[in-house]
């Protein structure tokens, strides 16, 4: 749907300049990178000296399926014989076009954050509501700017929008529902606290109605700091979790939920207990939106795991056998737990643990990163390897428990990484992003 025309540009922007722009343009969204693009795109473009935007010459192969560009200096991009819409700040911009279509927008807007599972959360959502008519940022842009560009990009039309936030910028989106997923310590900053976190993802619903909905864990961190700001702004508050008195209740040991006094089986086979958390906090904002139970839960107990994020692979890696459970997207403290406890638990034997460091922990994160040393211990592994200097201290206390091996950074790590891989192996790979763990799942999955 190219809802973007000169008039609402004009009335989004206030200040803008257009130049070049035929009598009947219109646009479909914009976007700051030169992919992925749709066929009727603005795209944003970096002057020189800027930061935010795509680079000139990358869009040059993608120039039939561009509709404008916009920049702060038009003089620079004259020469690609496209509209052009020049104002003054990119941020600024992209945030009043996101506010813009917002305020056009009479559907349902469903917003999430948390410190783990907000991306698994969503395309769980998703996938509940897509039937019905949804768009969803499924592409990893959840900062303030990216939630104000995407939906620049969604259909007026659908039913509803599924927004993926960090930190609590899903304010921008004014949800009708807003999920936390959980709270953990992660991107802390020197002397930042976890009760300052939780305010800050609570912001979450400031631009929210009166009688909107709140769907919180009430087992995570910090719920009452939770609970506190969605009473101050008057909102309807669904909770889910293992704690007594929540509208749906987890029984992790069986798989299932408990709704109203009813039980409801997600799964018949092994799940984790964290996934089982995502799948309750989906079927909560299913249940606000009077889509049955029943079709909500059986479609989210066959959901699959997310590359970076859980997915489970068969490879052959050098003539072997493996399984590869893929957590390398990135990795907090809750999360690291959660996971290697679930991996030790769906698998019996030649258990192989790939760790590397969490890297925004904070002035916390030598202790983060010793609470891990029982739930290693408790995975029962044969083999571990660790990588980054924050694991240092893990391999030195655990190398007299478990087959240990050290790694100073993933670049030494890689050369030698057939050395740790047995035909019949079960895998198990995570790290903060930045420490890079995830080139091994690349390596191990190239050829296949």
């Amino acid at each position: 749907m190219d809802f973007w025309n000169k008039k609402n540009i004009q009335e989004a922007l206030g200040d803008c300049k257009l130049y070049n722009f035929p009598e009947n343009w219109s646009a479909s969204g914009f976007r700051i990178w030169h992919t992925p693009l749709g066929t009727n795109d603005v795209v944003i473009l970096r002057s020189p000296g800027e930061t935010k935007g795509a680079v000139k010459q990358n869009i040059i192969p993608y120039i039939s399926q561009i509709s404008a560009i916009m920049c702060t200096h038009h003089e620079n991009f004259e020469d690609l014989n496209l509209p052009i819409i020049e104002i003054e700040d990119v941020t600024k911009a992209l945030f009043n076009l996101g506010k813009y279509i917002r305020k056009n927008y009479k559907g349902t807007v469903i917003a999430l954050t948390g410190s783990a599972g907000k991306s698994t959360t969503t395309r769980m959502i998703y996938d509940v509501v897509e039937e019905y008519g949804a768009d969803a940022n499924l592409n990893l842009a959840n900062t303030l700017i990216a939630i104000c560009w995407n939906m620049t990009t969604f259909d007026l039309n659908k039913k509803y929008w599924v927004i993926e936030s960090s930190i609590g910028y899903g304010y921008v989106a004014v949800p009708d529902i807003a999920v936390i997923t959980n709270l953990a310590a992660v991107h802390l900053k020197e002397g930042q606290t976890i009760e300052g976190m939780a305010r800050g993802k609570s912001k979450i619903f400031v631009t929210m109605k009166p009688g909107s909905i709140a769907v919180l864990n009430k087992d995570m961190a910090c719920y009452e700091i939770f609970e506190e700001e969605a009473l101050a702004k008057q909102l309807r508050i669904v909770t889910y979790g293992k704690s007594e008195n929540v509208d749906i209740k987890i029984i992790p040991e069986n798989y299932e939920l408990v709704i109203n006094n009813q039980v409801y089986q997600v799964s018949q086979k092994y799940l984790p207990e964290y996934l089982l958390y995502d799948i309750a906090a989906a079927v909560g904002v299913a249940i606000e939106l009077n889509i049955p139970t029943e079709e909500a839960v059986k479609k989210l107990g066959n959901f699959k795991s997310l590359q970076g994020r859980g997915e489970t692979l068969n490879l052959n890696f050098e003539g072997k056998n493996i399984t590869l459970v893929d957590e390398a997207f990135n990795a907090n403290p809750l999360s690291m737990s959660a996971t290697i406890e679930a991996f030790g638990k769906n698998f019996s034997n030649n258990k192989v643990l790939f760790l590397g460091d969490m890297t925004e922990g904070g002035d916390k994160s030598q202790e983060y990163h010793m609470n891990l040393i029982d739930v290693i211990k408790n995975a029962k592994p044969s083999k571990v390897i660790f990588c980054g200097s924050e694991m240092q201290n893990l391999f030195d206390i655990l190398k007299n428990n478990f087959d240990c091996y050290y790694f100073e950074n993933v670049l030494k790590l890689l050369p030698k990484l057939s050395e740790f891989i047995n035909d019949n192996d079960n895998i198990f790979v995570k790290s903060s992003h930045s420490t890079g763990l995830h080139k091994i799942v690349e390596k191990l999955k190239k050829v296949n």
